[in-house]
């Protein structure tokens, strides 16, 4: 309980800033220009893995968010069996496909999207199984594959619609982190720790995406100095008894991220 109460208060403490700079389209700034829907919207589950399947029928950007963080999860859960750590391979396979998959289903199939459950079955098969690095190398490319039709059927997102997949990534990733650390910096859930590292790497891969959506340079290079300068607080796959730096850090990135996207 003291875990989730600390992350409540760093979500807050982000949310209040935030809104000292905002500015929202009724000119008004401060709290009352924010849509507090949205808020409400984010204080689900662990960040933005709590979506529901209305917003993720409702929002592309919802929708393309849920499959970057299947593609988080996978990222790491692969990276840890390549290294040869097999058992924590197998419990980041797991959430993918029995949570965040399934409430999927139906935003996909409101957009006509091919499913990847098959996919999804034959890499955590070859990994809970111990087949070979081929294998899976061979099946995760096969879900990379699928996952990338799912999002292609989502034809006309915008460059701020993708920015703010990659802010509910960020955010999510600081949420996570805030789990693995404890108050001193000692490791508390390793697993929250990988998944945080595995929503970076996403949202760094997207921003290739983004570029080719915007002719604002400055503006995505803003957001990449941001998730570039957050990638050595996770040193190694496997994490350190002891976390150099605090949560804050996480959130604030993903405060300044939000804030330059308004931009594009």
């Amino acid at each position: 309980m003291e875990t989730k109460n600390k992350l409540w208060v760093g979500l807050g403490v982000v949310v209040a800033a935030g809104a000292a700079f905002y500015v929202g389209s009724n000119g008004e700034t401060g709290m009352d220009a924010m849509d507090h829907s949205e808020m409400v919207a984010d204080e689900g589950g662990e960040g933005g893995e709590g979506a529901t399947t209305a917003e993720a029928i409702s929002s592309d950007a919802v929708y393309l968010g849920q499959l970057a963080f299947i593609r988080g999860h996978l990222n790491v859960g692969v990276n840890l069996y390549q290294d040869g750590y097999n058992e924590g391979a197998v419990t980041h396979m797991k959430h993918p496909g029995d949570e965040i998959y399934t409430n999927l289903l139906p935003a996909m199939e409101a957009r006509n999207a091919v499913g990847f459950a098959d996919e999804l079955t034959t890499l955590a098969a070859a990994i809970e199984s111990g087949a070979s690095k081929q294998s899976v190398d061979t099946a995760y490319a096969s879900l990379m594959t699928a996952i990338g039709k799912a999002e292609d059927a989502v034809t006309d997102v915008d460059a701020k619609g993708l920015g703010l997949v990659i802010v509910d990534l960020i955010r999510t990733a600081a949420a996570e982190y805030d789990i693995a650390v404890a108050d001193d910096g000692s490791l508390e859930n390793e697993h929250e720790y990988q998944d945080s590292l595995g929503f970076v790497r996403i949202a760094q891969q997207l921003l290739t995406k983004l570029s080719s959506k915007t002719d604002n340079v400055a503006a995505v290079a803003a957001i990449e100095e941001q998730i570039v300068a957050l990638l050595p607080i996770w040193p190694s796959i496997r994490a350190p008894q002891k976390l150099e730096t605090q949560p804050s850090v996480i959130y604030g990135a993903a405060g300044q991220i939000e804030f330059t996207i308004n931009d594009l």
